[in-house]
């Protein structure tokens, strides 16, 4: 019976490979045990030749020695252990136990040995003899000495006949393995020749198949007709699949065409949505599109309202539409599957809950098909179209709808973000523009009608005593002040800026309002400068320098309106990284922890003006122990 099966065939194949690999390792362990066996007779052959010529020698030199008689013992044992088997001694002094020899000319060489050794024997026992003295007689000794040869010769010619037969078992290794190495030789053939015809020729026919139907060329028919069954199998199976392959491929060609044709407008659809940025326009296009896109009569986009409880339409189209005024619950049960489960729903619009399908349910069999409006794990509404004819929406047409609105989600997100920005922009602007006039009312208007209160108070009492030529300095004073003042507001609210002064005009300032404030607070300030040589500038930026003017002033007045303070000393130092600025006064101090900066601005500004040239303020007070307020501002660098 042929054998038509692959695996059979390989599993036939390998079983006798293993079982020659088996046979070939067997019969070798086997021969290398009897060579291990045949070497250990030749080493104990060869060590009774040496024992036979100590006996020779120990005979003649000390016939009585211990050492003989052990000699003697030890000979004999291994002599019938070789001869017929049994215990003995290997040349270490290990015992070992021998086999009985099976070849003849083996054993007629041990027999003829054993004669020898019983005649060495003989002679032995005369030189050995107890009751005899003296040297050995001359007789003796040549029959020791022929006795020992005949003993030798017998041995020599069963070491002989030892080496002859474990030449011979070599030989008949060789043979086995050369026999070995043939059949293997013959089965690799076989395998290969089985291999190629039955197997490698009708795979690469199943290849060429295969590749056929790779490259898309599936009119060509698969092979069926082969030895082996797995390969008949395999082959009926690819020719099945190429015909299913080919019959799908049609299939899908169709639908590929009709929904690459919905994807090509959705498409077009969301580029345009996504690009737009209003709002209102955005909910618009999103309804014209959608309903265009799946030709309905009309569609509606609702949002959720801010405590996701209800939909409220926000857009439509088409024709019937209503207001916007329209809204549902979320709790409903079309809404509770497109909103809450945030499925894809198609349903009659008779069925629906909602205003806007109600609407349309006059037309026998109308159908809506609502999706939701998802942003990642967002859902902002839901957008739903109607379609007048009886026809179901296909789920082609629901995955294109459902791909639309989670774009016009996203487009929707971006246009709420684009409003809230433009009115977080216009919020940040307006706090600056604030923060802005803050500081230059503080800085300006509220120290000089802080002045124009002290010289109000003067001409109080200057009329008071009638010093009228002094109360006109005074009012003619208060008159350039509120000129100033104006002048003041009038730059606040246009957001002008005086020049920033350069390092020696800022030493030249900061003199100029310490001479000021003595002259209007009559107190003694004293300005004094560390590590500045004459003449040399201030390295600080523009803006540091300006705030840091305006930082100096607040502090003079602070000092002179809240300390009480008796002594000012302005101290500006310079160190290789820094520039810093201290205000110290002998006045009343205050608890910084009970100072609220929120409603006493002059230390929140001061801090602000530091902070934004790249400095830092410290206040150092404590209640009755003066104040020291020291501005810090980083050296600006110069590329030389």
């Amino acid at each position: 019976m042929k054998v038509r099966s692959l695996r059979l065939r390989l599993s036939l194949l390998f079983l006798a490979f293993l079982a020659l690999v088996t046979a070939s390792v067997a019969v070798t362990f086997v021969t290398l045990e009897r060579q291990r066996h045949d070497a250990r007779l030749i080493n104990l052959a060869g060590r009774q030749r040496m024992l036979s010529q100590r006996m020779t020698w120990l005979a003649l030199a000390a016939p009585h020695s211990a050492a003989l008689q052990a000699d003697r013992a030890r000979f004999q044992q291994t002599m019938t252990a070789l001869r017929f088997g049994g215990p003995a001694l290997d040349p270490e002094g290990q015992p070992v136990v021998l086999p009985a020899p099976t070849d003849p000319a083996l054993e007629s060489a041990m027999a003829e040995a054993a004669a020898a050794w019983e005649r060495f024997q003989a002679v032995l026992d005369r030189l050995t003899d107890p009751a005899r003295q003296g040297p050995p007689a001359a007789a003796d000794v040549t029959a020791l000495t022929a006795a020992s040869a005949a003993l030798l010769d017998s041995l020599d010619r069963g070491v002989a006949v030892l080496a002859a037969l474990a030449e011979a078992k070599v030989q008949r290794l060789r043979l086995i393995q050369a026999s070995f190495l043939l059949m293997a030789l013959a089965l690799l053939v076989v395998g290969y020749y089985l291999t190629r015809s039955h197997l490698l020729r009708p795979l690469a026919r199943l290849e060429r198949s295969a590749q056929q139907m790779a490259v898309g060329n599936l009119e060509v028919p698969v092979p069926t007709v082969f030895v082996l069954h797995e390969l008949r199998q395999l082959g009926t199976t690819l020719e099945t699949m190429r015909q299913q392959v080919l019959a799908g491929r049609q299939e899908l060609e169709g639908r590929v065409r009709h929904r690459t044709r919905e994807l090509t407008t959705a498409f077009e659809f969301t580029q345009e949505i996504v690009g737009q940025l209003e709002l209102e326009q955005l909910l618009d296009s999103v309804t014209q599109r959608s309903r265009a896109l799946l030709a309905g009569s009309a569609a509606a986009l609702c949002l959720l309202d801010e405590e996701a409880q209800a939909l409220r339409l926000a857009a439509g189209s088409g024709d019937g539409w209503a207001d916007l005024s329209l809204r549902q619950p979320v709790d409903g049960p079309l809404a509770r599957q497109v909103i809450g489960q945030g499925r894809t729903v198609v349903t009659e619009t008779a069925c629906a809950s909602c205003g806007f399908l109600r609407s349309h349910s006059i037309a026998p069999g109308s159908h809506c098909i609502a999706t939701p409006l998802r942003a990642g794990n967002a859902t902002l509404g839901a957008l739903c179209v109607v379609r007048p004819q009886t026809a179901r929406f296909e789920a082609e047409e629901g995955a294109a709808l459902s791909l639309l609105a989670n774009t016009a989600a996203v487009a929707i997100l971006n246009a709420r973000l684009v409003e809230e920005g433009r009115h977080q922009a216009e919020l940040a602007a307006a706090q600056a523009e604030r923060e802005r006039l803050a500081r230059n009312l503080h800085d300006n208007l509220a120290q000089t009608l802080s002045f124009l209160n002290l010289r109000a108070d003067r001409l109080q009492e200057l009329i008071a005593i009638g010093a009228a030529e002094e109360a006109a300095t005074v009012l003619s004073e208060m008159r350039g002040a509120t000129t100033r003042a104006y002048g003041q507001v009038r730059d606040a609210l246009a957001g002008l800026r005086a020049a920033p002064p350069n390092g020696q005009a800022l030493l030249d300032s900061l003199r100029a309002c310490v001479a000021e404030m003595r002259s209007l607070t009559e107190l003694p300030i004293e300005l004094t400068c560390e590590g500045i040589a004459d003449g040399e500038d201030l390295p600080l930026s523009p803006v540091a320098q300006q705030q840091a003017l305006h930082i100096v002033r607040e502090a003079l007045t602070n000092a002179w309106r809240h300390a009480r303070a008796q002594a000012v000393r302005v101290v500006v130092r310079r160190t290789p990284t820094a520039v810093s600025i201290t205000v110290a006064d002998d006045g009343c101090g205050f608890d910084p922890a009970a100072v609220d900066e929120t409603t006493h601005l002059g230390l929140t500004i001061m801090r602000a003006r530091a902070e934004r040239s790249g400095g830092h303020l410290l206040v150092e007070t404590a209640p009755g122990a003066g104040t020291r307020v020291i501005a810090a501002f980083p050296v600006e660098r110069t590329n030389r």
